[in-house]
Formats: C-alpha cells, sequence, structure tokens
C-alpha cells in the first residue's frame, strides 16, 4: 500500500473502502495531516483493493479493521508493526532497517527519480511544504549522472552558438554579455 501511494502509516490504517473511488483511482483521506485530500493510488493498488472489497461481507468499513473487535475504540489498526515484520523477515530484508515509514520514503524517492515534478510529489505525498518533500528524497548517483546527461542532451553545439543572442533550446533568448 506505501509503496504504492506514498501514504503515511496512520492514514493508510484509516483508509475505508467507502472512501475508495477504483474507477478514477482516488481515495479520499478526510483527515490527513496536511487536510484533507484525494490520494491517486496505482492501478496494481486499484486492484488488489477490488478483489480485496469483493472478498469481505461490509464494504463501507475499515481496509485495515483491528483483528479484535473489542481492542479498538475506532475498529480499525492503529499500528502494523508486528505483520509488517513478519513480512520483512519472510522477504529476506532486516526488520530493524526496513520499517512501515521505509515504504513513504522509497515511493517519494521513486517518483523524484522516475522525473515527477516537486510540486506534483509534494500534492502525492500530502507535504505541506517542498523543503519536507526533500527530506524525504534519497537521490543517488546513479540518478544524478542520467539527470547530468539529460542537460547535456538538450545543449546545442559550440560551433552552433556563433549568433548575436545565445538561444537556449526550449527556454528563452539571453543577450549575449559583452565584456
Amino acid at each position: 500500500f506505501g509503496l504504492n501511494t506514498a501514504m503515511r502509516h496512520s492514514e493508510i490504517l484509516r483508509s475505508r473502502f467507502d472512501h475508495l473511488d477504483l474507477n478514477n483511482l482516488r481515495l479520499f483521506i478526510p483527515r490527513a495531516k496536511a487536510g484533507m485530500r484525494e490520494q491517486p493510488i496505482t492501478p496494481e493498488l486499484a486492484e488488489m483493493l477490488r478483489k480485496e472489497q469483493e472478498s469481505r461481507e461490509d464494504t463501507a468499513e475499515w481496509i485495515f479493521p483491528s483483528p479484535r473487535l473489542n481492542a479498538s475504540l475506532t475498529g480499525h489498526r492503529h499500528r502494523m508493526d508486528k505483520p509488517f515484520r513478519r513480512a520483512v523477515i519472510q522477504a529476506g530484508l532486516d526488520p530493524t532497517r526496513v520499517t512501515p515509514h521505509v515504504m513513504r520514503h522509497t515511493a517519494i524517492t521513486n517518483l523524484v527519480t522516475s522525473g515527477a515534478d516537486l510540486p506534483t510529489i509534494q500534492r502525492i505525498s500530502g507535504h505541506k511544504t517542498l523543503t519536507m518533500v526533500l527530506r524525504y528524497t534519497h537521490v543517488h548517483s546513479k540518478h544524478i549522472d542520467r539527470a547530468i546527461k539529460a542537460i547535456g542532451r538538450g545543449l546545442p553545439e559550440l560551433s552552433e552558438n556563433k549568433t548575436a543572442d545565445t538561444t537556449t533550446p526550449k527556454l528563452h533568448t539571453v543577450p549575449k554579455l559583452t565584456g
């Protein structure tokens, strides 16, 4: 869920089937940290949720109900540490390093490395500021190398750059510097 949405752990656990719009790939989050929002979801997650919804009797309830009816006043899980830890161990990963919150960091980093712009990532992740988005991004040298190569591909050859003004492709005209 977290890798497909970049949602907070608490938002995931408070998600309800009646907040889903699977046809438009949206999940309504009424009590998000930064205010209510519509969360886009991937087609893959929508399909998983559709199957889960079809297997349930009461589809107006929580996507992650509390395993014990009287254990939660709200009726939904408040933590997923134990089942998440079991899944991490089963996947052969280190449970001290891979936590539910790591899914959010990973999803946001994946958005950055896929080329999504920061304001779009801010909307998807539900962060109030771009500063917070940047805290969640973990850009590695491969991504930096790919980005710098993209800059080079967009520049004209030096021999083409002999006009009174220097034109940068797809941007604007800059007066030639004298002096």
